[in-house]
């Protein structure tokens, strides 16, 4: 048995306008696809959080100081946000500047923040100082909380007074 096929030559499978349509529209697709891998690519997947460490808290005049001990990596200061708690009343998050001052149950703490190395990155020997008009308070505990700029917690510097 033998199988003939037929083909008839007045038969056309696809209108010229289908086609043309048809591969405007691929190349339109193809096109976006590739701007979508091509811009992921380029902006890559953000900032990564530091892991920061401090040294323990010692009392000073009125208040604590701790330095940074460690930075995994070195970041802007602008990435970081405090915040100060007197036992679980907390305060309002400020951007970390030079002076930052918090109001929490009536009381007024002043955090200083000195870069010892006069760079503007947290870097290891960093130092902050918390200090309250009138000293703290015996049976309190005090922290400082350091924030990364999407308001993920790095740092917890607990004193107890």
């Amino acid at each position: 048995m033998r199988k003939s096929w037929i083909v008839r030559k007045d038969e056309s499978a696809v209108s010229p306008v289908i086609a043309t349509i048809l591969m405007v529209a691929i190349t339109v697709v193809l096109a976006a696809v590739l701007y979508v891998m091509v811009t992921g690519l380029l902006s890559g997947p953000g900032p990564t959080r530091p892991q920061i460490t401090v040294a323990q808290p010692e009392a000073v005049t009125n208040g604590f100081s701790f330095s940074i001990a460690g930075a995994s990596q070195t970041k802007a200061n602008s990435n970081y946000k405090v915040n100060f708690l007197d036992n679980t009343a907390a305060s309002t998050v400020l951007p970390l500047a030079a002076s930052m001052s918090f109001v929490v149950g009536g009381n007024t703490w002043t955090v200083a923040y000195t870069d010892v190395d006069g760079g503007v990155t947290l870097t290891p020997g960093d130092l902050f100082t918390a200090t309250r008009t009138g000293g703290t308070v015996v049976g309190h505990a005090y922290h400082v909380l350091i924030f990364w700029s999407d308001g993920a917690q790095l740092v917890d510097a607990q004193y107890q007074a």
